[in-house]
């Protein structure tokens, strides 16, 4: 299980907390009407949703969703913090043992991978495993000082918990993909991965250029069909799926901080004129460029 989480509105964090019982503790029977994710620092906890049960251990990550009853299944020592949440868009994909990365192929999915990894969207599955001390620093971190402003008193505490929250958000998704890619890459010939590193750079700085197989190719020193099995396998992606959401991350960012009519955008992005522009644009964010900058977007 595996949600796509839209990042264009803050949720709505009604507790934030940590939670540590003294000796062995069992979850309580509970159908909460709220997003809950819990954040494993000690011990286990061991949890049944909707019938399905879950153990989480140091440094999981667990998402509750609303209305589904949940309940502990048997007693362990267990500390962990916790965030009450909703207003915020988390679209369930159950793929059995697919991975984020795998969505790409799946057939009813075709459409709607272009919108899972850019600057609005995220992957999250249900169940997370962080094993990098650093990144799990960093959690340990946001949560605390969530924690902190709430005991403080501060007047837009809840405000500052939702800001915590989507950092923490966007924060396991980067990290769910940068294992994934890691766990593929590694299975592929060293020169292959250094050539999938050095084109995401090459794209991410030459978007604006007239960009075709043959040009890559040529650039890459490397046959482009196989280049490009070997990049979606990596990233979700086709080369020019991956190029065309830099070019439209990019045009949104023009779009919201410049005055700059669309035919200039297009020149700067890579688009041969405004009007293939504008086409793409709305394929890929179902709203025309001119009402994205208004400030009309899709969730």
């Amino acid at each position: 299980m595996q949600y796509l989480c839209s990042l264009t509105t803050l949720p709505h964090v009604s507790f934030m907390n940590y939670f540590s019982p003294k000796g062995e503790w069992m979850h309580f029977r509970r159908r909460n009407v709220e997003y809950i994710m819990y954040y494993i620092a000690e011990g286990e906890m061991y949890i049944q949703e909707d019938g399905t049960e879950y153990v989480l251990k140091p440094g999981d990550v667990f998402f509750l969703q609303p209305y589904l009853e949940h309940v502990g299944t048997r007693p362990a020592k267990c500390a962990y913090y916790f965030a009450h949440f909703s207003n915020l868009s988390l679209l369930p994909f159950d793929y059995g043992e697919g991975t984020a990365l795998e969505i790409a192929d799946h057939e009813i999915a075709e459409d709607t991978v272009d919108g899972v990894f850019d600057f609005e969207h995220c992957m999250l599955p249900k169940q997370i495993r962080v094993r990098d001390k650093a990144v799990r620093a960093q959690i340990t971190a946001l949560f605390e000082e969530g924690i902190e402003k709430g005991r403080s008193g501060a007047k837009n505490f809840r405000v500052f918990w939702a800001c915590k929250l989507l950092e923490i958000l966007t924060m396991l998704a980067q990290t769910g993909l940068d294992a994934k890619a890691e766990a593929i890459s590694s299975a592929l010939p060293p020169r292959t991965t250094g050539k999938i590193n050095e084109l995401c750079a090459y794209l991410d700085t030459h978007y604006a250029e007239k960009i075709t197989g043959s040009s890559i190719e040529a650039e890459m020193g490397m046959n482009f069909d196989y280049l490009n099995r070997t990049f979606r396998r990596v990233t979700g992606k086709t080369v020019f799926q991956y190029l065309n959401r830099v070019r439209i991350n990019r045009v949104k960012e023009l779009l919201k901080t410049t005055d700059m009519k669309l035919a200039e955008i297009a020149a700067l992005t890579g688009f041969s004129d405004e009007f293939y522009l504008s086409r793409q644009f709305k394929k890929a964010t179902g709203v025309a460029p001119i009402l994205y900058a208004r400030g009309q977007m899709k969730n």
